[in-house]
């Protein structure tokens, strides 16, 4: 960028809160990086995002949808993906638009949980529509049960039902309702939407996702042929579009359009966080981004796929 090389140092947290605080610690004051650039969901991006505002450093495109990435507001956190807020509303459309109105929602048992659970209802409310079943499902150490969860989806009489949280757990929920003959429609937020489909095997058949990247193996976006083209320069052979794969290189976009304006010799840390901030309105190429001081929402884009017989995604 101007003159000057990317370096890219990469640490694994293994989604485990502790360590994302800890390795962003490390990057910032051992390594002493510019920004800290990605990270996955919601409980690692927010240690990691508290690690870096208190050591004012900017934080691009850590990848989830929690609520505390945007509220309250940091000066130095970048979003790049949709929040969950509108994740769930896309569900909740899609539901009422097939006269799916028994709605259910299972939410993990903490604070960012609850939030969810707050923002469903508002969602709801807004419809003049009340939420059926609100499961919240324990983020301890105990186990939960994934057939008496289906037990109460099919008790409640719910017509569709959508998750916060790990995929595993609902996974085990939805082969549980479908043993039992339950007639539900199962929707699932982006989050190892590649993986919960493997699992499921042909279960998974029918099941909607909500994804925050246009659709991956669609070249008739600007955005999607740059990334096929640069997968089939840079990658593995035999490497495949995915949507993280996609994300990671939006996101990359994104943190490139904020060097390429902070640049010169004086760049730091202050002038990234003030480039970036005053990108305004960025077209990546069929997906927009904005920022601007007192608010970084970033993308607001969701679309729905659904897995097919074959088991792969259409739209």
């Amino acid at each position: 960028i101007q003159g000057r090389r990317i370096v890219l140092k990469t640490l694994d947290d293994g989604g485990n809160s502790g360590q994302a605080g800890e390795n962003t610690r490390k990057l910032i004051e051992g390594d002493g990086v510019l920004a800290v650039f990605g990270g996955i969901e919601g409980g690692p991006c927010e240690a990691s995002m508290k690690v870096a505002t208190e050591r004012k450093v900017p934080l691009v495109a850590c990848m989830a949808g929690s609520p505390a990435l945007r509220e309250p507001f940091s000066r130095y956190v970048f979003p790049v993906r949709a929040p969950h807020f509108n994740e769930f509303e896309k569900f909740i459309e899609t539901a009422l638009q097939f006269g799916q109105n028994r709605i259910a929602f299972l939410h993990t048992d903490n604070a960012n949980g609850q939030k969810h659970l707050a923002n469903v209802k508002k969602l709801l409310a807004e419809r003049k529509t009340e939420l059926t079943l609100a499961l919240p499902i324990s983020s301890g150490a105990e186990k939960p049960d994934a057939a008496k969860v289906a037990q109460q989806l099919i008790a409640a009489k719910v017509d569709t039902v959508f998750n916060h949280g790990g995929y595993g757990l609902y996974a085990q929920v939805i082969k549980e309702v479908r043993a039992r003959g339950g007639n539900i429609q199962f929707m699932a937020v982006n989050s190892g939407a590649a993986q919960m489909a493997k699992q499921l095997g042909d279960e998974a058949k029918g099941l909607i996702f909500t994804q925050v990247v246009p659709f991956p193996w669609s070249v008739a976006i600007p955005l999607v042929k740059e990334y096929q083209q640069a997968l089939a320069r840079h990658a593995p052979p035999g490497t495949q579009p995915s949507f993280s794969g996609l994300e990671g290189y939006a996101s990359a976009k994104v943190l490139v359009a904020g060097l390429r304006s902070a640049g010169g010799k004086s760049l730091s840390r202050d002038s990234l966080q003030r480039a970036m901030e005053t990108l305004g309105s960025v077209d990546l190429g069929g997906m927009t981004v904005k920022y601007s001081p007192g608010a970084h929402p970033g993308s607001n884009f969701v679309d729905t796929v659904i897995v097919a017989g074959d088991g792969r995604f259409a739209r």
